[in-house]
């Protein structure tokens, strides 16, 4: 039986996600709005930092991916967040 999956292990794999245009990874970019681990299930809430983020879909199939290669996960759901009008 495989270790619980944790916060931490989910944002280290997310450090290997790195924004194209930035060029830092997500994590230090501060994508990362929300988290819930349920088991063998992560779903996460990003802020990218544009509604129109041409990079999107790649940047969201990468954090798929990552995540998808820790031990214990089964399956990923990644979601972006609204962006709030100031």
């Amino acid at each position: 039986m495989s270790q619980p999956v944790t916060e931490a292990m989910v944002y280290d794999a997310l450090k290997q996600v790195v924004d194209p245009e930035l060029r830092h990874n997500i994590v230090e970019l501060g994508f990362i709005q929300d988290m819930d681990i349920i088991d063998d299930y992560v779903h996460l809430e990003i802020q990218l930092t544009t509604p129109t983020c041409p990079y999107a879909d790649k940047i969201m199939e990468q954090i798929r991916l990552a995540v998808q290669g820790i031990e214990g996960v089964n399956r990923v759901e990644v979601e972006r967040a609204c962006m709030r009008a100031s």
